[in-house]
């Protein structure tokens, strides 16, 4: 069964009921997110499933996908990153149980307030951002920039240097 994306959620209560939250999520409702970005427009693609694995630990499993605009630390200008990140939160409710967790899932810190998708989506996208983000070198502006400079300086070079001639005339002179 789909739940709507924007309402408030309790994670342990839709993994009980075995519920999957799918849809689109807005990029401008992530805050902290937006901060890295050099703009909040377009969306992320979510499919969640809440669940219990054969164990019976609550878990979230599922998929973000986003076009996420970064500015490139080389060049300075926007590019836009794909990003598919693949989720494993077990959820828990304190440090303890979270330290006890297998090691294929990340903590999913839950209380008894209700928490919204996005809280979710905006973490594990933060966690996927770059340290540095760069466009591919055959992408980037600025190499392809610098490149045509290096040409140009190339083909400067090999042009015939006006005083050639004289370097020679002084040279068979000499000998």
């Amino acid at each position: 069964m789909s739940d709507h994306l924007g309402e408030l959620i309790e994670p342990l209560s839709l993994a009980e009921k075995g519920r999957a939250l799918t849809g689109r999520l807005p990029l401008s409702c992530m805050d902290r997110l937006c901060q890295s970005l050099q703009n909040g427009k377009g969306g992320v693609d979510v499919s969640l499933n809440f669940d219990k694995d054969e164990v019976g630990q609550p878990r979230v499993m599922g998929r973000l996908t986003a076009i996420l605009q970064l500015q490139c630390q080389r060049c300075m200008q926007a590019m836009g990153l794909p990003v598919s990140v693949d989720v494993h939160l077990g959820i828990v409710r304190t440090q303890k149980q979270a330290e006890s967790l297998p090691d294929n899932y990340d903590p999913l810190l839950v209380s008894d307030e209700p928490m919204t998708a996005a809280d979710i989506v905006e973490d594990e996208l933060i966690l996927a951002l770059p340290l540095v983000a760069l466009h591919e070198i055959k992408d980037c502006p600025a190499v392809n920039a610098q490149a045509g400079r290096d040409e140009q300086d190339e083909v400067a070079a090999r042009r015939e240097n006006p005083f050639a001639v004289l370097a020679e005339l002084k040279k068979e002179r000499n000998d």
